[in-house]
């Protein structure tokens, strides 16, 4: 294979489309006898005559047209190419692999990663479950870039980022004497068989819903423990038990599930993690377009 440089074939597509070496010559702003040069070595490189030369300028051979065809394609591709490297190393280029986990996977974080794409149009997405222990292992080991999910534990050689919060809501099955209320607040939860989630790993959201109902001097009748938030709701509509859970899970349609606003309980946060050393360009351009757009959020 010869190896062609891609400014040779520029020079080549400047004297195709001028039919003339003279007008070639000042269309690329350079000399006529550098071009000769350039389309000389190129003949010679490839083994081919690529124009006849005649008076009135100069005309593409047979073989001149065939390597005219793709040589607009090469030289697009090369400057694609290049341009492409630039944004991801600005970090708007590439690919972002994230995980998430939980509620946080029915509104918030398609929520934030939409409006990063929208922003970063070079920029594509990969997204799998994940929980936090596993999301962890994988940005360090470097085959994720971004975690989603709550309740982040300080973890050496990960940094956190809170991105926001969101109010809670009681989940009721169908029939409950609570649907009959527009909302309700902890002590009312408190009271009713109840199913948390996530069971693993800990300390968990779980955790902190176990401590909100218990700062209202009842004893949570804790009937069940559930791996995500879905089988927590299976819980609600099958079993009859109720679940605090955050307002994305209103979003999940389940037949025979009621979400009820909790109005005495404070906003659970929700935020990512990702290596805290050497942190990729495509991260810090989201953790940039996150502060950016706090920054146009009205006070």
């Amino acid at each position: 294979m010869v190896p062609i440089d891609v400014r040779q074939l520029e020079c080549f597509i400047a004297v195709a489309e001028e039919r003339h070496f003279g007008r070639a010559a000042a269309r690329l702003h350079m000399t006529q006898p550098p071009l000769t040069r350039r389309i000389t070595r190129l003949e010679r490189e490839i083994g081919a005559q690529l124009f006849v030369r005649t008076r009135a300028g100069a005309d593409l051979t047979g073989a001149g047209l065939v390597l005219l065809e793709r040589a607009h394609r090469i030289v697009e591709l090369s400057r694609n190419a290049v341009e492409r490297t630039r944004l991801a190393d600005a970090g708007q280029a590439g690919t972002l692999a994230v995980g998430y986990a939980g509620s946080t996977g029915f509104d918030l974080v398609p929520r934030v990663l939409r409006q990063f794409l929208e922003a970063r149009p070079q920029v594509k997405l990969e997204i799998e479950q994940a929980r936090k222990d596993v999301q962890a292992d994988a940005i360090r080991d470097g085959r994720m870039h971004l975690g989603f999910n709550r309740q982040y534990q300080p973890e050496p050689g990960l940094a956190v980022r809170d991105l926001g919060s969101e109010p809670l809501y009681a989940a009721v099955p169908e029939g409950h004497p609570l649907r009959e209320k527009a909302q309700v607040q902890l002590a009312d939860v408190c009271a009713e068989p109840l199913v948390l989630f996530p069971a693993a790993p800990r300390p968990s959201f779980a955790d902190e819903v176990t401590q909100m109902l218990m700062g209202t001097g009842g004893l949570p009748r804790i009937e069940a423990e559930a791996g995500d938030v879905l089988t927590a709701l299976n819980y609600v509509a099958a079993a009859r038990l109720c679940a605090v859970v955050p307002r994305s899970a209103v979003n999940v349609a389940l037949p025979g599930v009621a979400f009820l606003p909790i109005v005495d309980a404070p906003p659970e946060s929700f935020s990512c993690i990702y290596r805290a050393s050497t942190v990729p360009a495509l991260v810090r351009e989201f953790l940039d377009f996150v502060d950016q757009a706090e920054g146009r959020q009205p006070g």
